[in-house]
C-alpha cells in the first residue's frame, strides 16, 4: 500500500524547516520537529465542569457517552447504564438524554436494552455511538452472553432519535477466533490474561468502543482490540472494518491495527482526513494523531488530561466532508468515584478558534483532578470518591 503524507503537513513541515534552517548541525529532536504546541491547530487544553442530570447519583452509573448529534434544536447523547454496583460496565442497558444547551440535560430512559436469556447481548449492552445516515439513525455498542467472555459489536436502527430501535439479528462485528486457554471451562476476565494456553491474534480477546464515520461514500467502523493473552488496559489498539451500507457487512481492513496504542474510540473528520485522539494506553499514549486515508495515522501533537471516554459533538462528523471542521465541546465520563457519573468538557479543536493556552484565561477552569480534589462540586461526598487520600498526598508532596 503506498501511505500517504498529508498535505499539510509537507506545507507546515516546509515553513518550519526554512524558519529554523541553519548552518549548524540540527539534532534528531529538531529534524522530526513539526510545528509548536501555541501553534499547532489539534493542540488543546480541555476544561471541565459539572452537567446537571446526568451527574453523580449514588446507585447508578451513567459512562462512556457517545458522540452527541443536534436534531433541530436539541441535543441528543447515548451512553452505558448500569445499577450494577460490582461493574461500570457489565450488566447495562443503553439509555439517552436531551439537552437544548449542552450543560442541563434530562435523561429520558432506555433505548437499547440487553437480549432475552440466550441471546448473544443477553448479559450486557454497553459503550454505545451514534451513526446518522440517510435520514436514519443508528446505535453501534458492544455486547456480552452471560455464557462467553469474548464481546461483540452489535447495532440498532431508528427512524428518530426517540426510537423505537431495533436491532439488527445479528452482531456486525466479532472477535478473531483464535487464541486459546488451558481451562476452556474457565472463561472470566481475568482468564484471557492468565489462563492463557496460546496467544491469540490482536482483537481476539474483546473488541471494545465502536463508532462510525463516513468517508468515501462507505462506511469506516473503528473499534479497540485486544487478543487473548494481551493485558487489556496496557496493550490495546484500534482496528478499522468498512462497509458499503451502514448495517454491514463490515470487512476487517488487512492493515490492522491501525493504531499501536489507544483505548476509548474518538475519531473525527478534520480538514481533508481524519483525526484520532489517542488517550491512555499503549506506546503513542495521550496524543493526537492525523491520517489522510483512515489508515496510516502519524502524530501530530501529544495532549494532557484527556476526556476519559469523551463523546463530542461534531457537527460533520457524518457529512463524508474533505473539510472538517473539528469540535469544541462534549462530555466523558469519571469512574474513580464509586458509582461513575458524566462531565463536560470544553476545547479549541474547532478550526480557526482562539487558543486559550494561557491557563490565568480559564475562569472557570476545572480538570478532571479537580473532581479528585473538590468532589463536593460534583455531588460527590469525600467518602465516596476512590483514591481521594492518595491524591491529596501526592499533591504534597509536590
Amino acid at each position: 500500500m503506498i501511505k500517504y503524507i498529508p498535505l499539510f503537513f509537507i506545507l507546515v513541515s516546509c515553513a518550519v524547516f526554512q524558519k529554523n534552517k541553519t548552518d549548524q548541525a540540527q539534532s534528531a529532536a529538531m529534524q522530526r520537529f513539526v510545528v509548536n504546541d501555541s501553534e499547532n491547530e489539534l493542540y488543546t487544553r480541555f476544561r471541565y465542569k459539572p452537567v446537571k442530570g446526568l451527574g453523580y447519583e449514588e446507585g447508578t452509573h451513567r459512562r462512556d457517552p457517545s458522540s452527541i448529534i443536534k436534531v433541530n434544536d436539541t441535543y441528543y447523547v447515548w451512553y452505558t447504564y448500569c445499577k450494577d454496583n460490582k461493574s461500570s460496565w457489565l450488566n447495562a442497558d443503553l439509555w439517552y438524554a436531551k439537552s437544548k444547551d449542552g450543560e442541563t440535560w434530562s435523561e429520558q430512559g432506555p433505548a437499547v436494552e440487553r437480549g432475552k436469556d440466550g441471546a448473544w447481548d443477553d448479559y450486557s449492552v454497553f459503550t454505545t455511538n451514534i451513526l446518522v445516515t440517510n435520514n436514519k439513525y443508528y446505535l453501534t455498542y458492544q455486547a456480552r452472553s452471560k455464557t462467553e467472555q469474548r464481546n461483540v459489536v452489535g447495532m440498532a436502527w431508528a427512524n428518530s432519535p426517540n426510537g423505537p430501535w431495533t436491532k439488527l439479528a445479528d452482531p456486525i462485528l466479532r472477535t478473531t477466533p483464535d487464541g486459546e486457554l488451558r481451562d476452556e471451562h474457565k472463561k472470566g476476565f481475568s482468564d484471557y490474561v492468565h489462563n492463557v494456553k496460546t496467544k491469540g491474534s490482536w482483537d481476539s480477546g474483546a473488541i471494545h468502543d465502536p463508532g462510525v464515520i463516513v468517508r468515501d461514500g462507505k462506511y469506516y467502523l473503528y473499534y479497540k482490540g485486544h487478543g487473548v493473552g494481551d493485558l487489556m488496559h496496557a496493550d490495546s489498539k484500534w482496528g478499522l472494518a468498512i462497509a458499503e451500507y451502514p448495517e454491514g457487512p463490515y470487512v476487517k481492513s488487512p492493515y490492522n491495527p491501525v493504531t499501536n496504542s489507544g483505548h476509548e474510540i474518538w475519531v473525527f473528520p478534520w480538514k481533508t482526513g481524519i483525526a484520532a485522539i489517542v488517550d491512555w494506553a499503549g506506546p503513542e499514549k495521550g496524543t493526537v494523531q492525523y491520517s489522510e486515508n483512515g489508515i496510516d495515522f502519524e502524530v501530530v501533537t501529544a495532549l494532557e488530561d484527556i476526556p476519559p471516554a469523551g463523546g463530542a459533538y461534531i457537527a460533520d462528523k457524518f457529512l463524508d466532508t474533505k473539510n472538517g471542521q473539528g469540535f469544541d465541546w462534549g462530555l466523558c465520563h469519571y469512574g474513580r468515584s464509586d458509582w461513575t457519573f458524566l462531565v463536560r468538557f470544553d476545547c479549541d479543536l474547532k478550526r480557526d478558534s482562539k487558543k486559550q493556552l494561557n491557563w490565568n484565561q480559564f475562569r472557570h477552569y476545572s480538570t478532571i483532578r479537580d473532581v479528585m480534589l473538590d468532589p463536593e462540586r460534583f455531588g460527590v461526598t469525600n467518602e465516596k470518591l476512590q483514591g481521594r487520600q492518595k491524591i491529596k498526598k501526592n499533591k504534597k508532596s509536590n
